[in-house]
């Protein structure tokens, strides 16, 4: 009714002015890159000098004296000027798109506008969201999205798990580009674990083998993107301050950070510590869960002219006896040193978008031990490794065939070493054993790729392809014992692979607000460090010591993804989406019999040996629904479930801690997938959504699909709460308080390792309070 009373009124309206001396124009202004409404806008006839401003919602109303056509002019300190003629009186309901200043863009947001909607699912993560958590993890906080779980085996470090893809698996980076080599054999440091959380922008989670632009892509790509250095129109210099604290796992996160700089140098420097405790599960079990980190990091840019800007970044992070409960180790220290420049360029031509070159390094030095583990009474044990990862990319973006191509070369070199340090401290003089982990390994790889779009009427499509061209080398792999004799030698290292990816998607937009969603693709990924070089050490979820295969094959994904997306201001916004995926090579751990090689760490059940089965098969869905941004109240709702399965393999029969025979097993479920979930957040908005308390609900069902053939164990189901109220004074201090696992419920994801030494999972901790303060001045 109020519709149709509106439809009245403006018709009516129409019909007044167009009998009136002068003629009204009207419309709303609209950012080119958000779509959303622009306030403050300037629009002024510079011939009359009349004018006036665009509201809240971006509409505009103009009373016009002069004759057609009129020329408008829209101003506003935020985007680009723009100049539009209106030729005759009937040009009402105008539309108008600002472009945001260069000043104002970072490089990720301006190459985001010369790129179609994806055709494939990406989960994307703002740095709101991360600030009105109490989570100090990365890892951790992805769990929280659509079909993206994590393996955690302790305080921090929680490892992605994307559709059932995992480790090396997925392409991990930081800001388009930057790789990072954890030190760590079990994983105990993985990429994201080298990252303040308070660092980070946003995350954009690629799923599938589609983004290929990013580096070799099997099941779906993780990209960090971290504060970059803001210009202004005159100098400026901003402070920010984040203070948070909690109860239970009890500790703080704090950080301090400087900005500013003018249209041509501009700066950004910051600083974070966090230091927490041990926590109590729902059932009232401590867990080994403490941890202290800091680090320091800064980007400096300069604009040498018009549409050129240089930056050059570093960043220091120290991690300090962090704990592990689920392995043979905790982390005593962690070193992290990383460093790049980059260059963004765009105004060369109407034919060349822009360029961009970045190149970075990358230094790990991990050391752990076992101090803290029963068994140091007798041995212990120091690990120490040095990972370093260089490596480059160039890429220029061109208008070419109605549409616009991407085409570049980036490579990636991965050197890593290391020593595990054995000292027997019952034994007199104290002997020393050395035993190596990797010895000198070194995987080099180069790629070009290129990615066109192109839209058409009611379709855009998109077309990927790739070439990798991977090589690896090791010193020879060996193991001797104290007396000199040879438990383990390999000499053939060597490897090299010729890798090709595509992929191609379309979105057909059936009308303005309905549309679907089509991507096929083939991803290819190298045998990362630990599957081809590590050295007799337990590394996976089962009790067995894994060798290293240098003469492992690639995985090569081929995946299917559907989906059905719907927009509309009034209804919100649903997004359905399906997959079906088939891994050949997929790399799994086949027993080595112990008269070739004996185990080397005490109570693991035997050697098993990286090696490629003909194929895997996984498949899934996700669901998602926001409700409509004009009402005080909202509500969102996700729901995803990932089911893998290996056709064939083989089962090992134990008894007495020994392997006694093996059975064959046929459509085994692949371990380590999540179980199904959903997730609903509500909440309402007061004072013009000043203070916004909102509810989280999690629930989790069991996961009975389990692999029988590695002995994994069923985990149960449970529902969390969650509450957090945001209160934002002004643009310079905001608050959040909140609550987690509000029922202080007692559990554990399906992913989590279990207690080192025990049955025991690991929980994950119960009710726990906590307050963050955000401060920018």
């Amino acid at each position: 009714m109020i519709r149709v009373f509106s439809i009245i009124v403006l018709f009516l309206g129409c019909v007044w002015t167009s009998k009136a001396q002068s003629i009204l124009i009207n419309g709303r202004i609209k950012d080119s890159m958000s779509g959303e409404p622009v306030e403050n806008a300037q629009i002024i006839i510079p011939a009359t000098g009349e004018g006036t401003v665009s509201g809240e919602d971006g509409f505009f109303s103009l009373s016009v004296s002069h004759e057609f056509p009129v020329e408008l002019s829209v101003i506003h300190i935020a985007y680009d000027k723009e100049v539009l003629t209106v030729q005759n009186k009937k040009s009402t309901g105008i539309i108008l798109y600002l472009n945001p200043k260069t000043t104002y863009l970072d490089e990720v947001t301006v190459m985001g506008s010369f790129e179609n909607e994806k055709p494939y699912r990406t989960e994307t993560i703002s740095a709101k969201t991360i600030t009105k958590t109490s989570i100090s993890d990365i890892g951790m906080l992805l769990r929280r999205e659509p079909n993206v779980s994590g393996v955690k085996k302790g305080a921090a470090g929680v490892d992605p798990v994307v559709r059932g893809f995992k480790y090396a698996q997925l392409n991990v980076q930081l800001d388009g580009g930057i790789k990072i080599e954890g030190g760590c054999p079990n994983r105990m440091d993985p990429v994201l674990a080298h990252v303040d959380i308070n660092d980070v922008k946003n995350i954009s989670v690629y799923k599938g083998p589609f983004a290929l632009k990013y580096g070799p892509n099997l099941g779906g790509v993780i990209n960090v993107s971290t504060y970059t250095p803001r210009f202004y129109d005159a100098f400026e210099n901003h402070i920010e301050v984040f203070a948070g604290g909690q109860t239970n796992h009890t500790g703080f996160k704090n950080s301090f950070g400087v900005n500013g700089g003018n249209d041509v140098v501009a700066y950004y420097v910051k600083g974070n510590y966090k230091q927490y405790g041990d926590y109590k599960a729902g059932n009232g079990e401590v867990i080994s869960s403490s941890l202290e980190q800091y680090n320091v990091g800064g980007k400096l840019a300069v604009k040498p002219a018009k549409g050129h800007t240089v930056t050059v970044g570093f960043d220091r992070s120290w991690g300090r006896n962090v704990d592990f409960p689920s392995l043979p180790m905790d982390e005593r220290k962690d070193d992290t040193h990383i460093y790049n420049i980059s260059y963004f360029g765009t105004d060369f031509s109407r034919i060349v978008n822009y360029i961009r070159f970045k190149a970075y390094n990358t230094h790990v030095e991990h050391e752990m031990d076992n101090k803290n583990r029963p068994f140091s009474d007798t041995v212990v044990a120091v690990s120490q490794i040095a990972a370093n990862n260089t490596g480059g990319k160039f890429g220029i973006n061109l208008n070419l065939w109605k549409g616009r191509l991407e085409a570049g070369v980036d490579y990636e070199q991965i050197n890593k070493d290391g020593n595990r340090y054995k000292y027997l401290i019952l034994q007199p003089n104290l002997p020393q054993v050395t035993e190596g982990l990797w010895n000198n390994a070194v995987i080099r790889n180069l790629g070009v790729y290129a990615e066109w779009q192109r839209s058409f009427t009611s379709l855009d499509l998109i077309a990927a392809f790739r070439y990798d061209y991977n090589t690896a080398n090791s010193d020879t792999l060996f193991r001797r014992k104290m007396n000199g004799q040879v438990v383990y030698e390999n000499t053939n290292t060597s490897s090299t692979f010729n890798n090709i990816s595509f992929s191609v998607g379309l979105t057909w937009h059936i009308n303005e607000s309905n549309s679907l969603l089509f991507s096929l693709g083939r991803g290819v990924r190298s045998p990362d460090m630990t599957e081809r070089y590590i050295i007799l050490l337990p590394v996976s979820y089962d009790p067995y010591d894994y060798l290293g295969n240098p003469q492992l094959k690639p995985e090569v994904n081929y995946e299917a993804d559907f989906g059905y997306r719907f927009m509309q201001k009034t209804a919100g916004a649903l997004h359905v989406s399906v997959f079906y995926s088939i891994v050949e090579n997929y790399i799994l751990g086949e027993l080595v019999p112990p008269s070739q090689v004996p185990p080397q760490t005490r109570g693991v059940l035997g050697v098993k040996k990286f090696i490629n089965i003909d194929r895997a098969r996984l498949m899934g869905f996700e669901f998602s629904y926001t409700t409509p941004q004009k009402y005080q109240w909202f509500a969102r709702l996700n729901a995803a479930y990932t089911y893998g399965v290996n056709p064939k393999t083989v089962q090992y029969i134990r008894e007495n801690g020994e392997v006694v025979g093996e059975q064959i097993i046929t459509n085994d479920p692949l371990n380590e997938i999540p179980p199904f979930e959903t997730n609903i957040s509500l909440g309402y908005g007061f004072f013009h959504k000043k203070l916004i308390p909102e509810l989280d609900i999690r629930m989790v069902a069991a996961q009975n699909k389990v692999s029988v053939a590695n002995y994994e164990q069923t985990t149960p189901g449970f529902v969390t709460l969650g509450f957090v109220l945001t209160w934002q004074q002004s643009d310079m201090f905001t608050l959040y308080a909140g609550i987690t696992n509000l029922t202080n419920a007692a559990y554990y994801e399906h992913l989590n390792r279990r207690v080192i030494g025990s049955k025991s999972p690991l929980y994950e901790p119960g009710r726990m309070f906590y307050v963050n303060l955000r401060f920018y001045l």
